[in-house]
């Protein structure tokens, strides 16, 4: 068994984990996902290496060797940033979402095995990072991802580029929404919402 904890230290109790779609494929169980930390480095490379030169540009919004994504991974600062994913039933990492956080705000890029697209695992990431970022009181999202799929889901769950901006990123604002609300109807201890919404080889 790898060094593979569950959620338990991120506060989203009274929000289940989304699970991989139970149709998803045979090689994929249906469980939550799991935190990945230092020890799990070489699945993480294995699965970032599986992704080809387009899929790559996809995920890190650049063209990035075999090289590179080693040093990315050996840069991953586990403690502060949230790694997660899904693995097939023999233990390989087949979906992946590093969320970087920074500051109040969170980025992140997410990326699936060729072979598992279309299957509903991405969205189920996506989902993942919302509810996540919820949990941890961030004030915004930012996606820089160039991926269409993302784009599109991210799109669809009102990210908006600040001032209209072309080249800007993808932004959801999570604070300001929360600040609308009348204090009065804030509950004593407001529950991560894992359906507000479901960089990137998804």
């Amino acid at each position: 068994m790898h060094a593979s904890a569950r959620l338990a230290p991120v506060a989203l109790a009274a929000a289940p984990n989304p699970p991989a779609p139970a149709a998803a494929s045979r090689h994929v169980a249906a469980r939550p996902l799991l935190r990945f930390g230092a020890a799990d480095a070489a699945r993480i490379r294995a699965h970032l290496l599986g992704l080809d030169a387009d899929d790559r540009l996809l995920r890190f919004s650049h063209g990035i060797r075999d090289e590179g994504i080693a040093a990315y991974v050996d840069a991953l600062d586990f403690a502060r940033d949230h790694v997660h994913g899904l693995c097939n039933t023999q233990g390989e990492i087949v979906a992946l979402a590093h969320v970087g956080v920074r500051e109040g705000e969170v980025d992140f890029g997410l990326s699936v095995s060729p072979a598992l697209r279309q299957r509903g695992l991405g969205r189920a990431l996506f989902v993942h990072v919302i509810a996540l970022a919820r949990a941890l009181d961030a004030a915004r999202i930012v996606c820089h991802s160039v991926s269409p799929a993302v784009l599109h889901m991210a799109a669809a769950s009102g990210f908006r580029r600040p001032g209209g901006r072309l080249t800007a990123p993808l932004v959801l604002e999570l604070q300001s929404a929360r600040d609308a609300i009348p204090a009065h109807r804030h509950a004593p201890h407001p529950a991560p919402d894992a359906q507000a919404a479901p960089r990137t080889a998804a």
